[in-house]
């Protein structure tokens, strides 16, 4: 203490400066200063032993701040404070302003509201009487704070109920402002001064589409996503004008409270209301995040007024006489009252329409003898122009684009999308993307490989990150390419790297395979995003049989099987074996554990614990031959039940195939296999949400996974060999789950429905 300044203040003959420096001792200096060694006095662990936590908390607070920075053996070990200083509280004084009833309160953990006053940096960083300084210091938690108090295991759980209801209800169809998103305006001078009072349609549009674009990355412990806009805001209308063409709502009512639209566009004008939608589709829905509407339909809707009304003395569509009638340029040099000048204006429009009106240039003009060629009902209608959408020549079907002759999960997802298109009879064909990729060594689906897109719809199976190299190594074009064009995106952890930018734009929609996906992308709330299941299927077992595989022939085998390529840290084999272990003990007749592994590198650390551990353990067997679908299949039929002690999954395939086969699976509760792993399906193992760490993964920064517990996943193993009659119970309905929901039945009704909903213009 002499040589430390900083511990000048201190006074060791004090009780509360000794046990102070104490805490201090056990957090850094025992490492600093290796050769001494200090232990509490006898009197001090008894009187530290006869406090209640809540008195050790208010009377030594420093002590207990060391602690929470330690995660070394302490006295205090015994006491369990963490628990105490995880219970939500409005605590101090100072939390309470917005902890009233009325406030729909956000409490913090009391170990956060703690060390946020016990530190003047943090103390004015963040104002906890504010719900903006709050959210800031969960902020600060979430990507810091887990990290310098290592001792605490905490993560944010779900801010919900009140917070998320309307500040006030919303009036002309304006859209619902949440309570917490109102009270951050309101604390915030900037955004008050953007939005001006939450009380206009384009005030709360401009605050709904700031989160999407902006706020929920300012504040990721809140996750919500903006609900579908009521239906009546896309209503076409003619408002007050009356005129063609119609327009939706929302853009009427952004346009009578934007003066800066109203002197640009004459809605009386049919030219000016095409210029309106024209400027919604360049730069309106960048202004407006919150809204996602393009007028994909316009020239239908055009053309649908030509066929809906007799022709006037020109017998042109009406649109191009209200065009023409809008531009003195057009009726100067074409005279409408001639045959020859109306067929000179409809070759202006034929060859510079896609200029002049791109929304609209698929529009084409030509001269027919009726409405329909082929309709004899209209055979007696004068000849005259008729207005018809010319498209590029795409047909109906899926162009599914990503690795479907590699032999990995991702080709596999394209291959039997395929699968489920062809049984409900949707053309489809299978592109391999432009860039690097895996061997092209799966040949079953060749028959339906094609070089260029074919159909009017492209799903897109590869992980959202590749979209951009999709974009930068030779698949530009598919990409440009005028398809609806659907993101069938793989993602495993619960957020979305502010890292990957707004790929999600180049899509139209995200088919997400779990409702643990979906969450992660509905958050990002301005493309549409919809759970669709994965198909399925496994090829019938032919030679299950274990000498193939060099396994032993009358022991109950679990197994584990797993891919290097998709991270071993995520994968997590090394608790797996570990349970095995811990449930069975160094030697136990009968059971056995196979560890089926592929793309392993031998320098990864994870395989080498691995290796490590099941050295010397005959009663472990470990396959590392590459294997075909069916021969993979056969392996798994071979044995008896399936361990996956998994940190996340975005879906989970191969558990799913493990309970198609019908056989019990040992699992992780957490993530996308809890779509189908419930108590009566599967043995589950809970765990502790842990945040991860640097090099844990692919964007690791502010992320969280489970961390199953083997000694709960060791019970489950004794469980299940223990109960003959739960096991196989658990394994008929696990198979049963899958049949129901996953099968390719299943999902192609799925993907009929959504189909038929994009080919008719529907979003659901």
């Amino acid at each position: 203490m002499k040589f430390r300044a900083d511990l000048a203040p201190f006074n060791s003959k004090e009780l509360d400066d000794r046990v102070t420096l104490y805490f201090w001792w056990e957090m850094t200096a025992r490492e600093t200063y290796p050769d001494f060694n200090w232990a509490l006095r006898q009197e001090d662990l008894e009187y530290l032993r006869q406090l209640d936590n809540d008195t050790l908390i208010d009377q030594h607070p420093d002590a207990v701040t060391y602690w929470l920075g330690s995660t070394a053996p302490s006295v205090l070990d015994t006491k369990h404070l963490a628990e105490t200083l995880l219970e939500p509280i409005s605590w101090p004084e100072l939390l309470e302003p917005i902890d009233a009833p009325q406030s729909g309160n956000i409490p913090l953990p009391r170990f956060l509201a703690f060390i946020t006053t016990k530190r003047l940096d943090l103390r004015s960083a963040f104002d906890l009487t504010t719900l903006t300084g709050r959210l800031a210091c969960l902020s600060w938690w979430a990507q810091h704070g887990h990290r310098e108090y290592k001792r605490i295991k905490w993560i944010q759980p779900p801010i919900g109920g009140a917070m998320l209801e309307p500040e006030k209800p919303a009036v002309d169809d304006s859209p619902h402002v949440p309570r917490f998103l109102s009270q951050i305006v309101g604390e915030r001078p900037d955004l008050q001064a953007a939005f001006g009072p939450l009380h206009t349609f384009v005030s709360r549009l401009n605050c709904l589409s700031w989160w999407v674009e902006h706020g929920q990355h300012q504040y990721p412990a809140l996750h919500w996503a903006i609900p579908p806009l009521p239906d009546t805001l896309f209503k076409l209308e003619a408002g007050e004008q009356g005129a063609l063409p119609l327009l939706p709502r929302f853009l009427l009512l952004i346009w009578n409270e934007r003066p800066d639209l109203q002197a640009s566009f004459n809605l009386n004008s049919f030219s000016e209301r095409l210029g309106f939608i024209s400027w919604w589709d360049k730069h309106g829905h960048d202004e407006y995040y919150a809204i996602k509407w393009t007028p994909t339909h316009l020239a239908e809707e055009l053309a649908r007024i030509d066929d809906e009304q007799p022709a006037d003395d020109t017998l042109l569509p009406r649109f191009l006489t209200m065009i023409a009638n809008d531009r003195p340029d057009l009726r100067e040099v074409y005279d409408l009252n001639t045959a020859d000048g109306r067929d000179q204006l409809v070759r202006w429009w034929n060859e510079w329409a896609s200029t002049e009106y791109p929304l609209v240039g698929s529009l084409k003009v030509r001269w027919t003898d009726s409405a329909d060629d082929e309709a004899d009902d209209d055979a007696h209608e004068p000849a005259r122009y008729h207005a018809r959408v010319e498209g590029i020549g795409y047909d109906f079907g899926v162009n599914i684009i990503g690795f479907p002759q590699g032999v990995l999960g991702l080709g596999e997802d394209a291959r039997m999308a395929a699968r489920v298109l062809q049984l409900s009879s949707t053309p489809v064909t299978l592109l391999n993307a432009p860039m690097a990729g895996p061997a092209r060594l799966e040949h079953s689906v060749d028959h339906l490989i094609s070089d260029e897109l074919k159909y009017n719809i492209s799903l897109i199976c590869l992980p959202a990150p590749e979209m951009v190299r999709l974009a930068l190594e030779g698949g530009r074009t598919l990409i440009d390419a005028p398809t609806h064009k659907i993101g069938a995106w793989p993602w495993e952890l619960p957020h979305w790297p502010n890292a990957f930018g707004n790929v999600h734009q180049m899509v139209d929609e995200i088919w997400a395979q779990s409702r643990f996906v979906q969450s992660v992308y509905s958050r990002l709330g301005n493309t549409p995003v919809y759970q669709m299941p994965m198909a399925v299927e496994v090829p019938a077992p032919l030679e299950p049989k274990r000498e193939r595989f060099g396994l032993p022939a009358n022991e109950f085998l679990f197994y584990l099987m797993f891919d290097g390529n998709s991270w071993l840290s995520r994968k997590n084999p090394l608790a797996g074996v570990q349970a095995f272990k811990q449930a069975f003990g160094d030697s136990s007749p009968g059971v056995g554990l196979v560890i089926k592994a592929m793309n392993v590198r031998d320098d990864d650390p994870v395989w080498r614990a691995v290796l490590d551990l099941v050295a010397g353990d005959s009663r472990i067997h470990i396959v590392s031959e590459r294997l075909s679908r069916q021969d993979s299949t056969d392996f798994m039929a071979c044995c008896d039940a399936y361990i996956s002690l998994h940190r996340s999954e975005g879906f989970g395939r191969v558990i799913a195939e493990a309970m198609a086969l019908g056989q019990p699976v040992v699992v992780t509760n957490f993530s996308g296999n809890v779509d189908f792993c419930e108590p009566d399906t599967a043995f589950l193992v809970d765990g502790e949400l842990v945040p991860l760490r640097p090099g844990d993964y692919l964007f690791a920064e502010g992320q969280y996974w489970c961390d199953p517990e083997v000694s709960i996943a060791a019970e489950q193993l004794k469980r299940m060999i223990d109960d003959a009659p739960l096991r196989e119970r658990i394994a008929l309905a696990g198979k049963a789950r899958i049949e129901r929901d996953y099968s390719v039945e299943a999902v192609a009704r799925a993907y009929a429905r959504r189909l038929n909903d994009i080919a008719e213009a529907k979003t659901i």
